[in-house]
């Protein structure tokens, strides 16, 4: 998924992890194109603290017009014994409020995942403007929101190939137009020359 807007779009992604999820090898395998992982940026918290500070910095003028931000696990730092529970509950819907704040400055999506479905996690569900299901299929994940209107556009087939889809290179041909001033692609099929 944040593959699929780093090729989309023209800025970087910025990925703040929690989970231990962030697999810089996984996104080397899946990416066309070495060059891609230029733009992606990959932070890792050790702690509830130093998780806040990185999703805080995320607005700071080092961050300019970035194409996807990702938060995995965001709630799982805060779980940790060594920051009480009160506290923990406002540095979470702190680093919250940063995201919300990173997507609403540069209008870009800002995909979070939480580590349990439970009351200390509600917080994020309610700031959550869209909800995505990951569905696992024989070639790999898939991703759709309630009604359906999220499209995955790469699949993993698990032997170091993947598979794309038809929309997956419409948006790289697209973008690729857009970057050398060409007439984008139609979603049209081509009117019939006699």
């Amino acid at each position: 998924l944040l593959l699929d807007c780093v090729f989309a779009g023209d800025g970087d992604a910025y990925w703040v992890d929690a989970a231990g999820t962030a697999r810089t090898t996984r996104l080397r395998e899946l990416a066309p194109d070495q060059r891609y992982l230029n733009r992606v940026h990959v932070a890792r918290g050790f702690t509830a603290h130093q998780q806040t500070s990185l999703l805080d910095r995320l607005t700071g003028a080092r961050v300019t017009s970035p194409s996807v931000v990702v938060a995995t696990g965001i709630d799982r730092l805060y779980r940790d014994s060594d920051v009480p529970t009160n506290h923990a509950q406002e540095l979470l819907v702190r680093s919250i409020a940063a995201l919300a704040r990173v997507g609403r400055v540069h209008n870009v999506p800002v995909v979070v995942t939480r580590s349990r479905n439970d009351e200390f996690s509600k917080p994020i569900v309610n700031a959550a403007k869209t909800h995505l299901q990951c569905e696992d299929t024989q070639f790999g994940p898939r991703f759709t929101d309630t009604t359906g209107d999220v499209e995955t556009l790469v699949y993993h087939l698990g032997n170091g190939w993947v598979q794309t889809t038809l929309a997956y290179w419409q948006e790289v041909l697209t973008h690729r137009a857009r970057i050398h001033d060409a007439p984008e692609l139609s979603a049209d099929p081509p009117s019939q020359v006699v």
